[in-house]
């Protein structure tokens, strides 16, 4: 599977919800593995949440990229990026 096949599918949490889609991937150029993905989920378009999850939280790809964590999980994935990211902001000012 080449990695241009991953962009744009859909990413199922273990209990088969849609959470997004996949929008980027960090590849280890030596080795060529891919190390994590990044998912987009939005809620209709309108608020754009980006989260990066590693392979170790993939289950199964086939056509959809189902993983083995929850939604919940995902959220606190998400809030932590948010407090991290504010941190980053607050260190440069």
């Amino acid at each position: 599977m080449k990695v241009s096949d991953f962009f744009g599918r859909k990413v199922l949490d273990k209990k088969a919800n849609e959470i997004g889609k996949v929008v980027d991937m960090v590849i280890e150029p030596k080795e060529g593995i891919i190390t994590s993905m990044i998912l987009s989920t939005s809620d209709f378009g309108l608020t754009r949440k980006d989260v990066e999850i590693e392979t170790s939280d993939i289950d199964e790809v086939g056509d959809y990229v189902l993983l083995n964590i929850g939604q919940e999980e995902l959220d606190v994935r998400v809030e932590s990026a948010k407090k991290a990211e504010k941190r980053r902001l607050d260190i440069k000012k």
